[in-house]
Formats: structure tokens, C-alpha cells, sequence
């Protein structure tokens, strides 16, 4: 139902926005006082958004999507609220399936349905949409992204790490790819892997602190030390890797979120 409502809610976007259009451009016609002529020319209106949305169908959709993405930030707004998290997922999910039947080739609705069943913790849908999204899309390394991604939220970073080697096959120098690979790499405790791969996607420094704070995050802090350190050696004007370092050293209380920073 909500899906419908924002369909009509954007094509009565579009059609109102042609009629301001064609009003704003309407030229007025003089009063002649000579005797009787030909009628005068009037100017032909430019096209009006209304009539673009006619050409291209594929406007509403787009619309519907926005709007989809928007009520997916405001969910993750809501960790306290989570009766209404919920709710808002499910009119997140239904503005993308109706994106999808208005466009079945709107790439981006396809990734957001699946992402929405993820938060919704419905991962065989997630998996169904996906899959289902690299058969009609094969070229699209993405789909491969956002089953990695969906396997790191199950915590299977074996297949998580399976799925995003092979986004890189199709799009080796991708920082996406390549920064969530190396963030996975590091969770599982392969190290090493996860330098080499950061290193590429954001310069040896930054991959060093990053390592650190995975470890740190792993109450490995004896190899944080290590690795912040070597950050700081690399680039001494690190100041995120230089403060983070003098924190754990001085014994004092650090909070590591799991997202990557580029430090450098």
C-alpha cells in the first residue's frame, strides 16, 4: 500500500511540476488594432517535466527509489525505537518492490530490496534477491558486494570473503571492495591478507592503523600496538594512528567502532 501511495505521490510530483512548467512559459497575446491578420505565433512551451516522464518512464521509478533510500536512513535512525524501525523497513521494502515491477532494470532497487530484508533479518529473501539479481544483471559486480555484505551481517565471513574476491575479479581496483575485504580479512584474524588488500585501497599507513583498530576491537592489543606503531612510522603526521597509539599505551579506555577510516 505504501509502495502504491508513493507512486501516486510521485507522479502527481510530475504532473504538477508540468503544469507550473507550462504556465511559467505561456506568452501572452497582444491585441492588434489593425485590421484583421493572421493569427500570431505563438512560441512553442519547452517540454515540461510531466512530458520527460512520458518519454522516459523510468522517472517515477527513480523517484520511488529516492524515496525507499530515504526511509532506509531513517530506520537506521531508530535502534531504540524498533517497533518503528520495523514498520519503516517494511514501507522501505514495498517502495522497492514497486520500483522494480514500474522498472525491472532500476539496479538500484534491486540492492535496496535485498538490503532491506537483511535489516529486516530476513537473509533467505536476501539471498533469493540477490542471486536472482546477478542472473539478470551478470555484468554487475555489485550483487557479489551485497552478498558479501549480507554474509558479514550472519557473521560467515568465509562466504563473505568468497563473494567479495569475486566483486574484485570483476572490478580489482574497486576502494568498496577493496576496503571490505580488507575489513573482513582483519576480522577473521589473516592479517597479513588484510594489509596487503587495504594497502591498495587507501596507502600503507591508513591500513596499518585500520589493522590496529580491528585488533584493538578484538581486545588483540598487544598486535594493535604493532601495527599502530608502523602507522605512525610510515606516516608521522597520522594523527588518528598517533593519538589512538598514546591512548593504549597510557592504559586509558578506547572505544573502536567496526567502520573503516582513511586515516591518512
Amino acid at each position: 500500500m505504501e509502495g502504491r501511495k508513493a507512486l501516486a505521490w510521485a507522479s502527481s510530483f510530475l504532473l504538477c511540476a508540468g503544469c507550473v512548467t507550462n504556465n511559467a512559459h505561456k506568452a501572452p497575446q497582444s491585441i492588434s488594432p489593425a485590421a484583421p491578420a493572421a493569427a500570431p505565433h505563438v512560441p512553442q512551451a519547452p517540454p515540461t517535466v510531466a512530458t520527460e516522464a512520458k518519454k522516459d518512464p523510468k522517472t517515477g521509478p527513480r523517484l520511488v527509489v529516492a524515496l525507499a533510500k530515504f526511509k532506509e536512513a531513517e530506520a537506521r535512525t531508530l535502534d531504540r525505537e524498533p517497533e518503528k524501525q520495523y514498520k519503516i523497513r517494511f514501507q522501505a521494502r514495498d517502495l522497492y518492490r514497486d520500483a522494480i515491477k514500474g522498472d525491472p532494470t532500476n539496479i538500484e532497487a534491486h540492492r535496496g530490496l535485498g538490503r532491506v530484508y537483511v535489516d529486516l533479518g530476513d537473509f533467505e529473501r536476501a539471498r533469493e534477491t540477490f542471486i536472482k539479481a546477478q542472473e539478470q544483471f551478470p555484468k554487475e559486480s555489485i550483487f557479489w558486494y551485497e552478498l558479501g555484505q549480507m554474509h558479514n551481517r550472519r557473521k560467515d565471513f568465509a562466504h563473505a570473503i568468497t563473494c567479495l574476491n569475486k566483486a574484485l575479479d570483476m572490478s580489482p581496483e574497486n576502494p568498496l571492495y577493496l576496503t571490505t575485504l580488507g575489513f573482513t580479512l582483519a576480522r577473521t584474524g589473516r592479517n597479513e591478507e588484510s594489509l596487503a588488500v587495504l594497502t591498495r585501497a587507501m596507502g600503507l599507513a591508513s591500513a596499518h592503523y585500520n589493522v590496529g583498530r580491528m585488533l584493538l576491537h578484538l581486545q588483540r592489543t598487544d598486535q594493535a600496538v604493532q601495527h599502530l606503531r608502523q602507522a605512525v612510522a610510515a606516516n608521522p603526521r597520522l594523527e588518528t594512528a598517533r593519538q589512538l597509539l598514546n591512548d593504549v599505551e597510557n592504559g586509558r579506555r578506547v572505544q573502536v567502532s567496526l567502520e573503516f577510516e582513511p586515516g591518512e
